[in-house]
């Protein structure tokens, strides 16, 4: 109980005892008290004459008397519930705005004034959403201020092979003496900036996707060792790029309960990361362990090793590890949030490590569903 609840209920338990002692001495010192114990006596009292000169004897009427104290008793109890139901009630209000006020200081970033030690574990959870309110703020400008160098990011990438498209297309236009071998030449940069377009479109759908709607999962028993397979041939264009090789180890057949449209996506986020990121004429391990009832997947790739102030952001939403931002391979930087997000929705984990030119992706998956 608060000081200012102590205070009102030693106002009212005050009041009370004084207007007790008012009607008592009503009731015994003034001419109202006489008047009404005149009442009294002669609603309860009766006085008869007593034959033979005897004079005069009194009796009580104990019917009425009893039915008087039986009314006065049921409006004491009325009237004492009522009392303290008002009380109760006064004091639950003010100690409601009293909580409220310092839970507003709280969120306003005021000093929460020190309570008794009663409340001291409201004030403990005020301070704990105190410091939260300043995490979720400080977040949320972080990331308004990452959107926004993303918007300006993306439409400068957008403006780049744009121009060169239209740039090729016009010098095909306006020059058909061009030989067939740089007419090919033209045509396939204008086809490479037009896909490059493709993708950094693509990537302002995933920003609306990722930011407003639910993950749901469709699973289903699938091998995973060959969806991997598969994606592996897919990859061969990219890693060619830069002279690159995917190692593969893994189990000749591995079952898993998941959604593997999703797991794609993860797998697909974390070889593109490893490829973009990695040095060329290296090799990408991707290796696949079962322990019990888990899967363990590992990426590794040899490039520069990610500072560890780095890694603690490295699955935040729109986050990219060049800050120069090539327009070659940059693009929103959702990637890895995307692949945490749905590895999650598994109900499994993901984490990253690096060091001596080496960083590791590690993805634990439960192999049923939970």
């Amino acid at each position: 109980m608060t000081k200012q609840t102590k205070i009102y209920l030693l106002k009212t338990m005050l009041i009370i005892v004084c207007s007790v002692i008012a009607l008592y001495i009503i009731a015994t010192k003034t001419i109202i008290g006489e008047g009404f114990g005149k009442v009294i006596s002669d609603s309860f009292i009766i006085f008869q004459v007593v034959p033979d000169g005897g004079g005069e004897t009194s009796m009580v009427n104990w019917l009425k008397f009893k039915t008087f104290i039986i009314s006065i008793a049921v409006f004491a109890v009325v009237f004492v519930g009522f009392a303290t139901y008002w009380i109760s009630q006064y004091l639950l209000k003010k100690d409601r705005q009293y909580i409220a006020t310092l839970l507003k200081q709280s969120l306003e970033d005021e000093d929460v004034p020190a309570l008794d030690l009663e409340y001291l574990e409201i004030q403990n959870e005020l301070e704990k959403i105190k410091l939260t309110n300043q995490k979720n703020q400080e977040a949320l400008i972080q990331e308004t201020q990452r959107t926004k160098d993303l918007v300006t990011f993306l439409a400068h990438d957008l403006r780049t092979p744009l121009a060169s498209v239209i740039g090729y297309l016009n010098l095909l236009v306006d020059s058909p003496e061009i030989p067939v071998e740089t007419r090919a030449k033209y045509l396939g940069i204008a086809l490479d900036k037009a896909y490059r377009l493709e993708y950094l479109i693509d990537e302002f759908f995933d920003i609306t996707r990722f930011n407003f709607q639910n993950i749901v999962l469709d699973y289903s028993v699938f091998d995973l060792s060959l969806l991997l397979q598969q994606l592996s041939e897919e990859f061969y264009p990219i890693l060619q790029k830069k002279s690159q090789q995917l190692v593969m180890n893994m189990p000749e057949k591995c079952l898993i309960e998941a959604d593997s449209t999703k797991l794609v996506r993860v797998l697909n986020n974390l070889l593109k990361n490893a490829s973009a990121y990695g040095f060329e004429e290296t090799n990408i391990l991707l290796s696949v362990t079962i322990k019990e009832d888990k899967l363990q997947l590992l990426v590794k790739n040899q490039g520069n090793t990610i500072p560890p102030e780095k890694l603690t952001v490295i699955f935040d939403k729109f986050y990219r590890l060049d800050s120069a931002r090539s327009t070659n391979s940059g693009g929103a930087g959702l990637g890895l949030a995307i692949a945490k997000e749905i590895v999650e929705v598994h109900e499994g984990s993901i984490e990253a490590t690096s060091e001596n030119q080496s960083t590791e992706f590690i993805v634990i998956l439960p192999l049923k569903k939970q």
